[in-house]
């Protein structure tokens, strides 16, 4: 058993590591990074006074993926990119948690990290086969382990030396949340207060069309300038990018390549299903020798189309190009005999064209230089020399590191909130809609305050008019059936007419309607308000006209607001309370993300 353990300690750490992380991070305060702070440093990353080098970060990343094939999960290029993402997540957390633990004065003794090993056992191990007997935790196998595996038991006592300060802060804040007994009386009240019925919706998508004029919707802008429009802090770009795609050089470095495939089927008659299996890297269809089974027109590329269409059965075709790269591909006679005329069977074998180290380095010596005709010129000016397209960005909010247009990129977003008007940017690698792109930028706007741009916001006013108009033509409608319908034909009356009829099951305050596909605080108080069996009076509300029916009407059970459920509810709420501590941590820490800086 101690030998099997012995092989198995990294994948129990590995495991009771990642769930230390999820434990103390339920509810999500590892949420998206706050970067703040201007350029500088010669430092990957920095969390307040907390510096990580690229060292750091790349152990980080090795950590992670060690873990995750421990798990038995491959890694691939989406995987790698998942890992980079959560080693920085990780490395600000524990620089955070590490921060707090010394300001809090949060200490732990020798003795207790004994005591923990001793008694506070990680689930994970006693959910560990080989700590049981008969399928019950083992505490003599568990201690044999601790006392003849050193190895074992120097990973755990680092466990529990990174554990217990951790939870004795989140033991300490929550403690400070101040939950009461009659916090948690409200919460279980919130909980087991519902409604289950059905609901007529007067759905205002049935009035007849209304017509909004420009003139209202300026006056809406005007009126509700200053309330509903007006942001800040925000910048706004112009920039050019360039598409980090193979060249014409790097298609034809491969292509000679599969000019030798190519001659090694038609000269040299090697099987068409070996090369492929070998060397194709279309690996969906490599492992069926080629085949791509049967398609018609247009399912292929335009390219692919032109030279297989024209193939006899059994006939090669040279290699020839597309965005994928070189394609060599072999008509194959029907697999079927009714597959249909404008159908064929083909294979094909497929070499990739990647984007070679020489041509990066030649986009972006093309950048650097389009970079200095800009401060010199303007990125009108140049790009109109340059005949390329420039973009003009929305406002870009200082709150938000995900630049609409452009995506999350670090060195970007610190640029455009600290940099005047005319500054330009140096080339930055971005990925845009899957795309790698060298883009530039020049600041044209940076202000504290702005509104938001009146055409841009033109369509969804005239939506939300259109709709308050909508939703008062029905009420009038409404309002008719209620009067004229009696209460007992509600429902089937309704039905007829051709309004919604919503079933509720347990609905709760401010919980999301069915059909409606919202939440209305007005709807919710006016279910919660009736008794099993009524009917309320019509209701209006912000997403239009109601009555509803309660069937059953689910009240709280005080009886079983027990002490077991009253320690429930006192564990999520202060979880709750100690994920919104965190955040607002995050939220507050001063920090600074130069991985672009490193090529990440």
């Amino acid at each position: 058993m101690l030998d099997s353990l012995r092989k198995k300690q990294k994948i129990i750490v590995y495991i009771v590591a990642a769930a230390f992380i999820l434990s103390l991070g339920a509810g999500g305060i590892f949420g998206g990074s706050q970067i703040m702070g201007a350029f500088g440093g010669n430092y990957l990353g920095k969390v307040n006074n907390t510096k990580f080098t690229s060292k750091d970060y790349n152990q980080k990343m090795q950590e992670i993926e060690d873990r995750y094939r421990q798990q038995g999960q491959n890694i691939d290029d989406r995987m790698r990119m998942s890992i980079q993402y959560t080693a920085w997540e990780e490395m600000v957390n524990e620089a955070l948690w590490d921060q707090q633990i010394k300001k809090q004065r949060i200490k732990v003794s020798e003795a207790e990290i004994k005591n923990a090993m001793e008694n506070d056992i990680p689930q994970e191990l006693l959910q560990n086969e080989n700590l049981q007997t008969n399928g019950v935790f083992d505490r003599k196998k568990y201690f044999d382990a601790l006392n003849n595996v050193p190895e074992f038991k120097a990973q755990l006592y680092e466990y529990m030396k990174a554990y217990l300060p951790r939870k004795k802060l989140q033991d300490k804040i929550k403690a400070a949340a101040g939950i009461t007994i009659d916090s948690l009386r409200a919460e279980f009240v919130k909980d087991n207060d519902s409604v289950t019925g059905k609901a007529i919706w007067f759905d205002h998508n049935q009035s007849e069309a209304v017509t909004v004029t420009d003139a209202e919707i300026q006056q809406y802008y005007d009126t509700h300038k200053d309330e509903e429009f007006k942001k800040g802090p925000a910048s706004r770009l112009k920039y050019i990018t360039w598409d980090i795609q193979p060249s014409d050089q790097d298609y034809e470095d491969v292509k000679l390549e599969i000019d030798d495939i190519y001659t090694r089927l038609t000269r040299d008659g090697e099987e068409f299903a070996v090369l492929a299996l070998d060397f194709s890297e279309d690996p969906g269809s490599a492992e069926q020798g080629g085949s791509l089974g049967t398609f018609g027109p247009g399912q292929m590329v335009p390219e692919f189309d032109e030279v297989a269409f024209k193939l006899r059965p059994g006939e090669i075709s040279e290699p020839f190009r597309t965005q994928f790269g070189w394609h060599i591909v072999r008509r194959d006679s029907l697999p079927f005999p009714d597959a249909g005329d404008d159908k064929i069977a083909a294979s094909h074998i497929l070499f990739s064209v990647k984007t070679s180290e020489r041509t990066r380095n030649d986009i972006l010596d093309e950048a650097e230089e389009v970079q200095k005709r800009i401060e010199r010129k303007g990125i009108d000016e140049v790009a109109k020399e340059l005949e390329k397209d420039v973009t003009t960005s929305p406002w870009l909010s200082h709150e938000s590191t995900t630049l609409e247009g452009i995506g999350q990129h670090a060195g970007l977003y610190q640029f455009m909130k600290n940099k005047k008007p005319g500054k330009v940017s140096e080339p930055f690698r971005i990925n845009r809609n899957n795309m790698e792109q060298i883009i530039v930028a020049q600041v044209i706007d940076n202000a504290k305050t702005y509104y938001e741009d009146f055409e841009a916001k033109k369509l969804q006013i005239k939506y939300d008019l259109e709709k308050q108009k909508k939703i008062a033509n029905v009420k009038i409608m409404a309002e008719d059936f209620y009067k004229k319908v009696p209460q007992e034909n509600y429902l089937s009356a309704a039905e007829t007419a051709g309004w919604k009829i919503i079933d509720l099951n347990g609905h709760k305050n401010k919980a999301y309607i069915p059909v409606v596909n919202a939440t209305d605080e007005e709807f919710s108080q006016a279910a919660l308000a009736l008794e099993s069996g009524q009917f309320s009076p019509l209701v209006t509300t912000k997403e239009g006209s109601f009555i509803i029916f309660a069937e059953t009407r689910n009240k709280p059970d005080m009886a079983t607001f027990t002490d077991a459920k009253q320690e429930e509810l006192r564990k999520r709420m202060e979880d709750a309370a100690f994920n919104r501590w965190f955040q607002q941590v995050r939220k507050d820490a001063k920090i600074i993300d130069n991985r672009y800086k490193y090529g990440y």
